[in-house]
């Protein structure tokens, strides 16, 4: 169980091994040159630097294609001045690189002077493809007067939380939700996980392990946490002509609409789960992005974003706790009826396996009868 002791014991922990490895990284950036695991600063840009900045990795065998994603954030970056960090090199095992390195540049960034911090980290997973670079991430941002104290902005999909895209503010509140993501490992090793970073984030942004938390615990999060429209800033792809539904072409209009699929106009798509046909569903999108066609690069009062957002804060965001209530009922509703079939699956396999040992004597006295009766 998480306790008191526990949890300061892994905030130590943690952020002891931050403090080291930003250490360790600014020495090994005195020895190596300038590279895309440094920050790809806004060149040949007289635009202020933004309070925003983007992170990401890439790292492994080489990826033209996620090569490409990445520098397609460019022109985005020299619009508005956005600072951008990529993790070149594997720290952890499977995805877990991924929190530990926010972490990492949220400590480092509180290190600052305050007047000298960025506000806003936006993490960007490398299958996004960045469509329309006229679009500011500032307009995603909570409004101040009403809605300061959240922190976090995330999306969900079918199967619940995707942190593909997300917002995190600087302030130790996030550097708190980091550390809990990458001890909920750890510390209770039989959670399963069956998206690792992603599933333990998604926990912690609902908190609905309520067997195993303490109840300050479980509002420790939540609060500050906002679910937004995932078409905002995390699309998928949709259905776009005459394909099977694994593949959509951005050149064609959309044969079956859904809530969370990209418009012409709209920030980015995420090419999310079938990683066998990931760089066969990206490569059109891509080819599209590099040419900057105006049917996707439209002017932000040509789309429908501002009114759209506007109209959120308005009216759907003040009921996030219900929202985020009847997702997590969902959720448990529905890992409550897996649970029935996996048994009721397992029963009858159990039965059908004890018929077929009942059976088997019955078959073999059977058997021995037919050859007797032959042998007469």
């Amino acid at each position: 169980m998480f306790g008191k002791p526990n949890l300061k014991i892994l905030s130590l922990v943690t952020t002891t091994i931050c403090a080291f490895t930003i250490f360790s990284e600014f020495i090994g950036m005195l020895h190596r040159p300038n590279s895309l695991s440094d920050a790809i600063i806004t060149r040949g840009s007289k635009v202020p630097r933004s309070s925003i900045a983007k992170l990401s990795m890439l790292y492994g065998e080489p990826n033209p294609l996620y090569e490409r994603a990445l520098a397609a954030h460019t022109p985005h970056n020299r619009n508005f001045g956005y600072s951008m960090y990529v993790l070149r090199e594997k720290t952890l095992p499977g995805y877990w690189s991924k929190p530990a390195y926010i972490l990492d540049q949220l400590l480092a960034e509180l290190a600052l002077p305050e007047e000298q911090r960025l506000k806003w980290l936006v993490w960007v997973d490398g299958d996004i493809v960045l469509m329309n670079p006229k679009i500011p991430l500032e307009i995603f941002l909570p409004p101040e007067d009403k809605w300061g104290h959240i922190h976090a902005l995330v999306t969900n999909d079918h199967r619940g939380l995707n942190n593909g895209v997300f917002f995190l503010r600087v302030h130790e509140w996030s550097v708190w939700l980091m550390t809990a993501t990458l001890g909920l490992e750890i510390y209770e090793p039989d959670v399963e996980l069956e998206f690792g970073d992603q599933s333990a984030m998604g926990i912690w942004v609902k908190h609905y392990l309520v067997k195993l938390l303490i109840k300050s615990l479980q509002e420790r999060f939540r609060d500050n946490i906002m679910h937004v429209p995932q078409r905002w800033f995390n699309a998928y792809a949709g259905n776009r002509g005459e394909t099977n539904g694994l593949f959509a072409d951005p050149l064609s209009p959309q044969t079956k609409v859904h809530a969370n699929s990209i418009k012409e106009g709209d920030l980015l798509v995420h090419h999310a789960g079938h990683k066998s046909l990931r760089a066969q569903r990206m490569s059109p999108w891509m080819d599209v992005a590099e040419q900057h066609l105006p049917q996707w690069e439209l002017d932000l009062d040509e789309t429908g974003y501002e009114k759209e957002i506007r109209e959120f804060w308005q009216n759907e965001a003040p009921k996030e706790k219900k929202r985020v209530d009847d997702m997590i009922k969902k959720e448990q509703n529905d890992k409550k009826k897996k649970m029935q079939m996996e048994e009721a699956e397992a029963a009858k396999k159990l039965e059908d396996s004890k018929k077929v040992a009942e059976d088997k004597p019955a078959q073999g006295r059977e058997k021995q009868k037919d050859l007797e009766k032959r042998g007469s």
